[in-house]
């Protein structure tokens, strides 16, 4: 993966990497772009029969993603909008990335939209 400006290891030990995908597209305006991947071992023993085979078909991983966004950023500002993005990710939503049931719950949502 490229561009890994940010890796925070969480209490659970999953390690979450933000990779920066923001570009200038008119003037002195950018869009911030923050990819937000991590990758969360699975245990198909572990886990209730109805998500065994979902997770048989993730190699023993589960991975979740998301991208952060904001428009209309001035140069100036980037590297500030880039960290408040970051630093708002990690407040919102580290809780969840760290809870025991996440990867059962990411599979759940897997298994929805199959």
């Amino acid at each position: 993966m490229t561009d890994v400006i940010f890796s925070k290891k969480m209490k659970n030990g999953i390690v979450v990497d933000f990779v920066d995908r923001s570009n200038r597209y008119y003037g002195d305006f950018h869009r911030v772009k923050i990819d937000v991947v991590a990758k969360f071992p699975v245990d198909t023993i572990l886990l209730p029969e109805e998500l065994q085979e979902i997770a048989t078909g993730c190699n023993g991983e589960a991975t979740y993603q998301r991208s952060l966004e904001q428009m209309g950023v001035k140069t100036a500002e980037v590297a500030t909008v880039t960290q408040a993005l970051i630093d708002n990710f990690i407040a919102t939503v580290g809780s969840y990335l760290e809870k025991e049931n996440f990867v059962e719950s990411l599979l759940r949502k897997q298994l929805g939209s199959v």
